[in-house]
């Protein structure tokens, strides 16, 4: 019985050891079992657009994000796990593509990569997937950059850097990174054989330049920025600034600069109600008057009109921003002086000049506001009026999937994207923009 008994155990074992190889070989190396590799999302059509569900993973979650969309109709989610595994999928029209799982780059604390958030991303299509990772937790420490290549679906390089946003140049062979209160570093994408983050060009704001809230790209090395106070051009190794026109009296918040377009035509919106043509290189023209553009009935959104963006046909996407309607400044009343220097003349109070009259007074602006700002409006530049969008309306027409919430919010609108992302983060509701539209 000795050697039956030997012969059963030698087979057991080599079952043994084959399905432990097989099991290896279906996983990554040096990951858990539970962390096999699938797809994160499946997606389906769904009415005007497509329905992009989270499948239940295997792994417990800890965050799951998304981008705003990004031009061509792209989107990035983040899906990261509890044991600090970063994985992104790429979206086009709404259809996941590649899932990338992000290796953690030598020299990056745990503690910041294994928490990290993925709040913005550029694509040049069928190359480079560039994501920006930042801190959840400290808002003040440096963002990585992380650079895939789309052929090999690897790392090309990781940086880390201070920024908050990033945008490509024209050709799409620069990339920039930018924010606030932090230099632009500009990156050279077209060294595909780099394995190491090429030399940026970092551009210091100067004392002008304080507080940047929008950035486009003019060529490989050059750009417009707007900020708190006006418009600024870096080209050609210098600055060159344009003051921003008086602010309203309705009272909006700073930051709410925008630009939009090209190097050869474009806008700038140094606060809402304002619109003003950029030429060539970003040369002002004329401030365009805004009020005959709306029905009579609409006048007061003229005022309240912030751009979001330009689509890539050229229209031009607005919300309306709230105003503070700080209250007037009281004019000084003069003191009593008297008439004359005999003491016995009476003395007389010079009344104060009178204000001039509001128009539209504050309570009229109170009572406009107080019905509601979810409204849209698309222009394209040429034509004598905007197209109003009722969010609310166009929301029911369009039947959005059971779970859904909406209508969308203002802010998770990019027009020069051409899609919508609606709901979230495990059910997203992929919308073309035009599908707003009336």
């Amino acid at each position: 019985m000795t050697r039956p008994t030997l012969v059963l155990g030698a087979v057991a074992l080599a079952v043994t050891l084959g399905t432990g190889a097989l099991w290896m070989s279906r996983r990554t190396p040096g990951s858990p079992p539970q962390e096999e590799n699938q797809e994160p999302f499946r997606a389906s059509v769904m009415g005007a657009g497509r329905l992009i569900e989270l499948q239940p993973p295997s792994t417990p979650l800890r965050t799951v994000r998304w981008t705003l969309p990004l031009p061509g109709g792209a989107a990035v989610a983040q899906v990261l796990t509890q044991t600090g595994r970063q994985q992104a999928v790429l979206f086009v029209q709404g259809a996941p593509g590649p899932t990338f799982t992000v290796p953690e780059p030598a020299g990056t604390p745990d503690s910041f990569f294994q928490f990290a958030d993925l709040t913005d991303a550029a694509l040049v299509p069928d190359e480079t997937l560039a994501l920006l990772y930042r801190s959840s937790g400290n808002a003040a420490s440096p963002a990585l950059l992380v650079v895939l290549d789309l052929r090999t679906q690897q790392v090309r390089w990781s940086q880390r850097a201070p920024g908050e946003h990033l945008a490509l140049a024209p050709d799409r062979r620069s990339l920039f990174l930018y924010g606030a209160g932090v230099p632009v570093s500009i990156y050279d994408l077209a060294n595909r054989s780099a394995s190491h983050p090429p030399a940026a060009t970092t551009v210091e704001p100067p004392p002008e330049v304080k507080g940047i809230s929008s950035l486009l790209p003019l060529g490989p090395q050059a750009f417009l920025v707007a900020h708190e106070g006006g418009l600024s051009t870096w080209r050609q190794g210098g600055w060159t600034h344009l003051q921003a026109p008086p602010p309203s009296p309705l009272g909006f918040p700073q930051g709410l600069g925008q630009i939009a377009g090209g190097p050869k035509a474009g806008w700038w919106q140094p606060e809402p109600g304002v619109l003003i043509p950029l030429g060539p290189n970003g040369k002002p023209g004329t401030p365009r008057d805004l009020k005959p553009l709306l029905a009579e009935a609409a006048s007061l959104d003229a005022s309240l009109l912030h751009l979001l963006g330009e689509e890539a046909d050229g229209r031009l996407w607005f919300d309306l921003a709230r105003p503070s309607l700080p209250a007037p400044v009281p004019v000084p009343v003069m003191a009593p002086v008297p008439a004359a220097s005999d003491p016995a003349t009476p003395e007389v109070t010079v009344p104060p000049p009178a204000p001039p009259a509001a128009s539209p007074s504050r309570e009229d602006w109170e009572a406009h506001l107080n019905q509601g700002l979810g409204r849209l409006y698309v222009w394209k530049p040429g034509e004598d009026h905007m197209k109003l969008v009722p969010v609310a309306e166009a929301w029911k027409r369009l039947a959005p999937p059971p779970g859904i919430p909406g209508p969308p919010e203002p802010g998770s609108l990019r027009p020069e994207s051409g899609t919508l992302l609606c709901g979230g983060p495990d059910r997203m509701w992929w919308l073309p923009l035009k599908a707003l539209q009336p």
